[in-house]
């Protein structure tokens, strides 16, 4: 639905685009470049919208190989913390 409103929106926003380039007096080109501002605004609005929905799903990041060299330490095995350990040492 969001994607249909976008394309209606773009198209809207060309078409004022267009207007706004073959206006004759002041009054049309201020009502033109207003419809255009507003129309500009929504569609960047919507790809924003679009951006988070996309992005509420789970990010995984998989580890293809690891090289620890002598003297290093490593885990082996599945990490539950995602985050920084508060702890202090």
């Amino acid at each position: 639905m969001l994607a249909i409103q976008m394309g209606a929106i773009h198209q809207a926003t060309m078409m004022m685009a267009r207007r706004l380039n073959h206006v004759k007096s002041l009054p049309q080109q201020d009502s033109a470049e207003r419809a255009l501002n507003k129309l500009a605004r929504t569609f960047t609005s919507q790809v924003e919208t679009l951006k988070r929905y996309r992005s509420k799903a789970d990010q995984t990041v998989r580890v293809e190989r690891v090289e620890v060299k002598e003297g290093g330490q490593a885990i082996v095995g599945n990490i539950q913390n995602g985050g920084r350990s508060d702890e202090k040492k």
